[in-house]
């Protein structure tokens, strides 16, 4: 933990909080406009028109001045499909979990409402405002639970089918005769919530019966107190036990957890997260209106988010709120829009259009995060020295937002950090220098000056030239990438053997002392990073020469590639290469397959073009040594 004295409130204040516009109400406790005019305050409680009384009073108070809108839950656009597009440009959603009237059991209604919201393709943060359910042992945690399950993926090992679940209630009957009581102990043994938790965190060891943890104590022992004659292993006692639990919840257990699905209780403080979801739980009796910005800023402490999640947030809410006037600054730089235009407009196919989009739009991103990145850049100081105030340990600060036990290993932040450093998205429709291709299971770096490869400027070149010919083939040169494993091994191989030492004593690496020796020479202007499959594939490293020193000469080839080198993303292009063929006094083209899977920053790709160029004019055949 920081020091005490370290407050992340204002900083998460100032992100999420600060930011709200409009707040939406959805409580069937509360009259709406429409009821009020039609109908007045017939039907609602005096003490729930004081609460909604509140509810307005702290939107138009100073501190928030929000827009606010309530509804009762009960229209038909609040059904299932329809609750995002009603709730889209609300920031903030006060939510009452029993809007079926009832105060007891779960709410399917609501449950939707939340979990339309998790899809939402907009930051959505909610307050569930609840009574909890009725009953001498109803409280606020069953709502959290309910939520959490609609939420949480249930283990597939949880669902007994009829055999085991047999022989686990036999055995139990049989423990009944000593322990009349036993079946509901082992229930009550642990909370909904803490196995919920469990599965959460720990599934893989709670199913194989592994775990310990104090949260399941009480189980271990009375499954200890289990006679020796019963035969009931741990293992199918704690699935029987999860089913138990789950009793209830089947129906709203989706098959797949939400996408960047977290959450956790501290005390009366809980918090769930999503992609697309910030929620806490409040009770209506404990928490007047008026301290839910409060409460939802503790969840959030209590959330711990990674400081680069407030300073994206701040972006976009400075991006909303100054991108009228930083558009603007921009626009009126009349000359340099008028460049800009005339290059989009001269695109003449789609792939040009594409390529020219992207290409105007990252410049005016470029402009339009110039043009704010001054307070941005001020939150961030703010946030950085607040942090250092509290904690000169930075390993001990690195910890508190990034923990130890969340495997982010320090090797894959290299390999990461290097990746985004060295390579970005495919940004054009044609083949330029430094997109990597796979051809069969090989990686060529496309090295030919890009001056060269823009597409058809040989036929504007030509007067006869019609319109929709076949395009002439284009050349292009490819150097073959090499597995930095296996360049790492081959440099190995040869220091070893410049050492005159028998191949069999080479010290045989582990997979971890392989890649930290890989890095080590990720310095040495011979490696680059990719994610040939996109930003949740793996990362491959690959070394521009077949040793990891960078000694050998880079290996190239030319090629002619098809329709001028103009490709769809993901879909292949095709290449041409000539040959030797027998005995090397022929030439044989041989016609091939590849993808472009990945491109390089321009300022790597030109390094390594020099690098290419370097070796190709190499002198000194008439030198002697």
């Amino acid at each position: 933990m920081l020091n005490k004295n370290f407050d992340y409130k204002p900083f998460l204040n100032e992100a999420y909080i600060q930011p709200i516009r409009t707040v939406t109400v959805i409580d069937d406790e509360y009259p709406t406009l429409e009821h009020l005019i039609s109908k007045g305050k017939e039907g609602f409680k005096e003490e729930d028109i004081e609460r909604l009384s509140e509810i307005i009073k702290v939107s138009r108070g100073k501190n928030f001045n929000w827009l606010l809108d309530v509804y009762d839950g009960k229209e038909e656009t609040l059904e299932i499909d329809n609750v995002s597009r009603r709730l889209h440009h609300s920031d903030l959603l006060i939510l009452d979990y029993h809007l079926d009237g009832g105060d007891d059991g779960l709410c399917q209604k609501s449950l939707n409402i939340i979990k339309n919201l998790a899809n939402n393709r907009q930051f959505n943060i909610v307050a569930v405002h609840t009574k909890g359910y009725t009953g001498l042992k109803g409280t606020v945690s069953d709502v959290l639970c309910d939520i959490i399950a609609s939420l949480q993926a249930k283990p597939s090992q949880a669902n007994l089918h009829e055999k085991p679940r047999k022989l686990v209630e036999d055995a139990l009957d049989s423990w009944g005769d000593e322990n009349t009581e036993i079946k509901d102990q082992l229930v009550d043994s642990i909370s909904k919530i803490d196995m919920l938790y469990l599965i959460h965190h720990h599934a893989n060891e709670l199913l194989s019966a592994k775990l310990e943890h104090q949260m399941l104590d009480a189980f271990k022992y009375l499954y200890k107190q289990k006679p020796n004659d019963i035969e009931l292993c741990e293992k199918l006692l704690i699935r029987w036990l999860i089913s138990e639990k789950y009793n209830g919840l089947d129906e709203i257990s989706p098959i797949k957890t939400a996408k960047h699905f977290d959450w956790g209780v501290d005390g009366d403080i809980n918090w769930i997260k999503t992609e697309d979801l910030f929620l806490t739980v409040v009770g209506k009796k404990t928490t007047q209106i008026k301290e839910i910005p409060d409460k939802l800023l503790s969840a959030m402490e209590c959330w711990k988010p990674h400081p680069h999640k407030l300073i994206l947030s701040k972006l976009r809410n400075d991006v909303e709120s100054k991108g009228i006037s930083a558009s603007s600054n921009i626009l009126n730089r009349k000359h340099l829009q008028a460049a800009w235009l005339k290059e989009l407009l001269h695109s003449k196919t789609e792939y040009e259009s594409k390529t020219a989009a992207w290409s105007t739009v990252s410049k005016l991103w470029e402009e339009l995060a110039t043009e704010i990145k001054g307070d941005l850049g001020d939150f961030t100081i703010r946030l950085l020295n607040a942090l250092n105030a509290v904690e000169t340990d930075k390993a001990k600060l690195f910890n508190y937002f990034v923990p130890s036990e969340s495997n982010i290993n320090e090797l894959e932040q290299v390999k990461h950090a290097n990746c985004f450093s060295c390579s970005r998205k495919i940004s054009t429709h044609h083949i330029i220098t430094g997109h990597i291709l796979k051809i069969q299971s090989n990686y060529w770096l496309c090295l030919t000056p890009i001056c060269d490869l823009v597409p058809e400027q040989k036929n504007n070149e030509r007067k006869d030239s019609v319109e929709g010919e076949v395009k002439p083939l284009l050349p292009i040169t490819l150097v073959q990438m090499y597995d930095a494993n296996t360049a790492l091994r081959s440099t190995r191989e040869s220091m070893w053997k410049s050492l005159n030492q028998p191949p069999e004593k080479l010290p045989v690496l582990t997979k971890t002392e392989e890649l930290q020796e890989v890095i080590n020479y990720s310095t040495q202007n011979n490696l680059l990073f990719i994610q040939p499959e996109g930003s949740e594939g793996e990362i491959k490293v690959l070394s521009f020469t077949v040793g990891l020193d960078g000694k050998a000469n880079p290996k190239s080839k030319n090629f002619y590639i098809e329709n001028q080198g103009i490709f769809n993303e993901g879909q292949p292009v095709k290449l041409h290469i000539a040959e030797p063929c027998r005995q090397g006094i022929a030439l044989e083209v041989i016609p091939q397959e590849a993808t472009v899977v990945a491109e390089l920053r321009y300022e790597y790709a030109l390094n390594l073009l020099s690098r290419l160029g370097f070796a190709k004019s190499r002198v000194g055949l008439d030198f002697i040594r």
